[in-house]
């Protein structure tokens, strides 16, 4: 009941914040010392995001979107995972600002519907 409960949390939020299509990880860049933050390059990529520069991408930053300093390496860890391994990975983001600040990476979506 608790797991549904969190699952379905996401859906309920603001306008601004939704879950991307099926992506394929093709970085994973630890800028945790420097800012803080993991940056996740996709492909195709989330259009009209752009972190740091880099098109399609989305950054994790401790302090925004529910990421903390205590859970930002798991942001790096399932990146990383999903690269090495070549699974998709579905991400829920918010499309406020063109920086799309990210707060859930789901490796093979939420529903398991990623290749």
């Amino acid at each position: 009941m608790m797991v549904a409960s969190l699952l379905s949390l996401p859906a309920m939020a603001q306008a601004s914040q939704q879950w991307s299509s099926c992506q394929t990880v093709t970085g994973v860049s630890n800028y945790l010392a420097y800012a803080n933050s993991v940056l996740i390059t996709l492909s195709p990529g989330i259009s009209g995001c752009s972190s740091v520069g880099v098109a399609g991408a989305v950054m994790f930053t401790a302090g925004v979107g529910g990421v903390t300093s205590d859970n930002i390496g798991s942001f790096l860890a399932s990146g990383h995972a999903a690269y090495v391994s070549g699974h998709q990975v579905m991400i829920y983001y918010d499309n406020s600002s063109a920086s799309c600040p990210s707060m859930i990476i789901s490796l093979g979506g939420p529903s398991g519907q990623c290749p």
